[in-house]
């Protein structure tokens, strides 16, 4: 306990040894600060990954990886690509941030949707100058489309005509996907407001994605964000050697193959690596001879939860020291 300096004098003063001092308080300790697990701010996004929190009817939320996003830097402005709940596409977005809310806008303009929601409510005509002071978009983009747009439609019958309307001028018509970011880095959580936008009767409308507003953790392991396209070229084999999209929980055979069939060359191989639910799981798996196929991989793949899985073959050909990307095919399959 520290004392004033007046009364320690007094203290050793023999004509006031009965004066009452009083202590002075110990200063208060600082509280110490948190420390930051989390790693980012909402100004420093690029790098990190993450995954959706599916809440659950009875205990925590679940990890969700059907809906992820990878944030990224591109020459200083911040990108992202998002599933938005899909098995195989991922589409990329800009993004802008003002205060601590990231504001991120798909890159596709989707030109032709928009043209085609204007000529709904506008006698059937494309008019981008028009359009583009409706939506803010750049003009010029949408003159390439225009034309053809104005052309299709001018041929459309009467009642094909009125179903156009109907189809293009409707609140369920997703043109351009948009999200809001802001961070809890306490929590090292995003929250994600996933919208759409689209035009009903000429004007800008902002609705509720598929998602709505969801909660995303960082994500602990290492995802594919690539679009994968081609489902026909993988499959879970059953009788016949024909596709089953609905197996019982256990391991599950998934074959692979190059379409065209590549001609037979002795000098080149064939090799893939396997994705189970987004995440390698097997890599530079050699394909082998298929008299009827060519290049075929069969791999087993262990799935024990309930609902809907993808299963990736990332497929590569190798010639002499030169080794060529063929490109993703993916299969889908329900455990129940």
């Amino acid at each position: 306990m520290r004392f004033p300096l007046s009364c320690a004098l007094a203290l050793v003063a023999i004509s006031m040894a009965g004066a009452g001092c009083v202590p002075e308080p110990e200063p208060k300790k600082a509280a110490p600060t948190p420390a930051d697990t989390c790693g980012v701010d909402i100004t420093s996004l690029s790098g990190s990954s993450w995954v959706h929190l599916k809440p659950q009817a009875q205990g925590p939320d679940k990890p969700n990886p059907m809906a992820r996003i990878r944030f990224d830097d591109a020459a200083g402005t911040m990108k992202a690509r998002y599933t938005a709940g899909s098995l195989g596409d991922v589409y990329d977005y800009s993004c802008t941030i003002t205060g601590k809310l990231a504001t991120c806008i798909e890159d596709d303009l989707h030109a032709e949707a928009w043209c085609k929601a204007w000529a709904a409510t506008h006698d059937g005509v494309c008019d981008p100058a028009a359009l583009a002071a409706a939506t803010g978009m750049p003009q010029a983009e949408l003159d390439k489309v225009a034309t053809a747009v104005n052309d299709e439609l001018k041929k459309l019958k009467p009642a094909e005509r009125e179903l156009q309307k109907k189809a293009d001028n409707n609140p369920n018509n997703k043109i351009r996907g948009k999200f809001l970011v802001a961070l809890d880095k306490g929590k090292c959580q995003v929250t994600i407001q996933d919208k759409y936008m689209t035009m009903v009767d000429g004007r800008v409308n902002e609705y509720e994605n598929v998602l709505g507003t969801a909660k995303f953790e960082k994500a602990k392991e290492e995802f594919i964000y690539e679009a994968c396209k081609d489902v026909d070229s993988a499959w879970a084999p059953g009788a016949e050697d024909t596709h089953v999209t609905v197996q019982p929980a256990g391991t599950i055979k998934f074959s692979a193959i190059v379409q065209p069939k590549p001609k037979a060359d002795p000098s080149c191989t064939y090799s893939a690596d396997v994705y189970k639910d987004w995440v390698k799981s097997q890599s530079d798996v050699a394909a082998t001879e298929d008299a009827k196929f060519g290049p075929r991989w069969d791999v087993q793949v262990p799935l024990a939860e309930s609902g809907k899985h993808a299963v990736y073959f990332d497929r590569y050909k190798t010639c002499g020291d030169k080794k060529e990307k063929i490109g993703l095919t993916c299969a889908v399959v329900r455990i129940d």
